[in-house]
């Protein structure tokens, strides 16, 4: 038996060494590889590539997802283009004479709305410099077909396999709790604001009136706006289109439906199409930026002037102390930002891109805190959506700009209060409590909230939710009266907040930048964008799985993530305090 046991420890140690060492050549292999690409890349950049030619056509495929921001790996291996970026390139593409067109591929496009809406001025500006647009489908829905509209002639193939879903809205919301009466959960939920909807999934079987109030008002007005852009697009009766719509006549439609009802321009094959359009001279939009890069690197300016891009994207939450990738704000990170951009005195001013449907109440009030003290003009610029702590922090800027269907406001406050108790006490567990305090001030899961620590945090909800308003009121010169009426936790479209004065402007990133730099009287000036930097640990965990990348860094660090994985640290910021949070309301 003993030896046994030695043999069976013996081999142990050899596996476990002979582990680690294929861990360590495979971690070297990485590492050449790395470097390998390096070379690759260095050698490509160094070919030259054939000069753009007159009368070209840009093909582009129009992506599912473009973040705002941008994150900067250590080798840079997960550059992807971000949403100005993509402005940017469309600037080129519509200044460069050789360019005779566009055709844009949008069977994957998944833009949010906001950057639709700005995707779609940019066409507009191709269209007026004389660039022939066309759009081509195999796959319409109502997203990609309102960008499609903004074509000279929109194309989709001749196959009954084409699938059509020009439609009327259409939205389904889970509602949790009888799930959780079954399995003995529960959640106190606690809403300062009518309006205010996030967490009633938990708390209620169905929808709110409050709720589904706000929500069909919107949808009714995004569709309103859809319906009227394809009248007017295509040449048709709004009502007549209207009736066909909501009867469903272009669901799983046929190619020829779709054009005998001129929503369409021709049913044509790609391949047939380019060649029936005599265009055989097409780069897809990666061949023509490296072919114009290429020509225009000797051909660098140098301006003093600067206006910084400051991306805020993703949930507010006090402190970064997941290692997960995921965009999120913190208040330190702003500060830390703001304080670099104050220190060069290339950047006059600042315009902010803020995507966030908020999160925490307290993060929130600093990061809107550190705005109101900065010195230097800040824009703001609302992305797909800007509400609640997303509002607040927003709110802090000399002028705010909103793209027709971004989604803001959503003043109010909400607090979310879980409880296992009957869950635990079905399976066994019961907790026993050793306190001198007359309220339980851990809110644990394991016991019903009691009324007076209820009233406690629905009095400390309604001084939050007081702060925010009086806030609003002075950054927005409003009287709190009138805040009020638009605040409850409504939410609101771009177009809407306009009219009641939450934002300044209907216009993208663009425009904001071009009217800081009016105010700031300045003619030739350079965009900078903030980079959040990816952490080395937050790159090998892309790549390698976690038990290698524990032999690899240490197991401190293992430890360490496991750690931060069971306290959910976002999670838990969104728990038992009040929060400036949008429900997701799919728009």
């Amino acid at each position: 038996m003993e030896i046994l046991k030695k043999g069976l420890k013996v081999f142990k140690n050899f596996f476990k060494h002979f582990f680690v060492e294929v861990v360590k050549a495979f971690f070297k292999l990485i590492i050449l590889g790395l470097v390998i690409l390096g070379i690759t890349k260095y050698v490509k950049d160094q070919q030259k590539l054939p000069p753009i030619e007159n009368k070209t056509y840009v093909v582009i495929e129009m992506p599912k997802v473009l973040g705002e921001s941008k994150t900067k790996t250590l080798f840079d291996l997960n550059h992807q283009e971000n949403f100005y970026d993509f402005l940017k390139e469309l600037n080129i593409i519509k200044k460069d004479k050789r360019v005779k067109g566009l055709i844009l591929k949008l069977n994957n496009y998944g833009l949010n709305r906001a950057q639709t809406e700005e995707v779609k001025i940019k066409i507009r500006e191709l269209r007026k410099e004389g660039k022939v647009i066309y759009a081509y489908l195999d796959y319409i829905n109502n997203r990609n077909y309102s960008l499609a509209l903004e074509a000279k002639s929109i194309i989709i193939p001749n196959t009954n396999f084409l699938i059509s879903e020009i439609s009327g809205y259409s939205s389904n919301y889970p509602y949790y709790k009888t799930l959780g009466d079954n399995l003995g959960l529960e959640a106190e939920i606690i809403h300062i604001g009518d309006f205010k909807s996030y967490g009633e999934n938990y708390k209620n079987t169905h929808m709110s009136k409050e709720f589904s109030e706000n929500t069909r008002r919107i949808y009714n007005k995004l569709y309103e706006n859809y319906v009227g852009d394809i009248a007017r697009k295509r040449h048709l009766e709004k009502a007549e289109i209207n009736k066909k719509i909501l009867s469903g006549d272009f669901i799983m439609s046929s190619a020829d439906n779709l054009k005998d009802n001129k929503l369409v321009d021709q049913v044509i094959y790609y391949e047939d199409f380019l060649a029936k359009n005599e265009i055989s001279n097409y780069l897809s939009k990666g061949e023509y930026l490296a072919r114009y890069y290429q020509e225009k690197k000797a051909e660098k300016k140098s301006e003093e002037n600067e206006i910084a891009i400051l991306y805020l994207e993703g949930n507010i939450v006090l402190n970064d102390n997941s290692k997960k990738v995921e965009k999120i704000i913190t208040p330190e990170s702003v500060k830390e930002k703001l304080r670099i951009i104050d220190k060069d005195k290339r950047i006059k001013g600042v315009v902010l891109r803020v995507n966030s449907p908020g999160g925490s109440a307290l993060a929130s009030d600093l990061i809107y805190k550190s705005l109101k003290e900065f010195k230097k003009p800040v824009y703001v610029s609302m992305g797909g959506v800007a509400a609640s702590g997303g509002y607040f922090i927003s709110a802090a800027g000399d002028k705010i700009y909103a793209d027709k269907e971004s989604i803001t406001g959503s003043i109010g406050v909400v607090t979310i209060i879980p409880n296992a108790s009957k869950l635990l006490k079905k399976i066994g567990i019961n907790y026993d409590q050793i306190t001198n305090n007359k309220y339980d001030t851990s809110m644990g899961i394991y016991r019903k909230l009691s009324p007076e620590m209820k009233n406690k945090i629905y009095n400390s909800s309604i001084g939050s939710y007081n702060e925010f308003l009086s806030k609003m009121s002075i950054s927005r010169k409003m009287k709190i009266s009138d805040v009020e009426k638009i605040a409850g936790g409504r939410v609101w479209l771009g177009s809407e907040a306009k009219e009641i004065g939450l934002i300044d402007e209907i216009g993208g990133l663009e425009k904001a930048i071009s009217d800081l730099a009016l105010k700031l009287d300045i003619n030739d000036y350079k965009v900078v964008e903030t980079i959040r930097q990816e952490k080395f640990e937050s790159l090998l965990k892309t790549i390698l799985p976690k038990y290698i990348f524990k032999d690899i860094i240490g197991n401190d660090l293992l430890i360490n993530e496991f750690k931060n994985m069971k306290e959910f640290t976002l999670q838990e910021e969104l728990l038992r305090r009040p929060i400036l949070y949008a429900t997701d309301t799919k728009f």
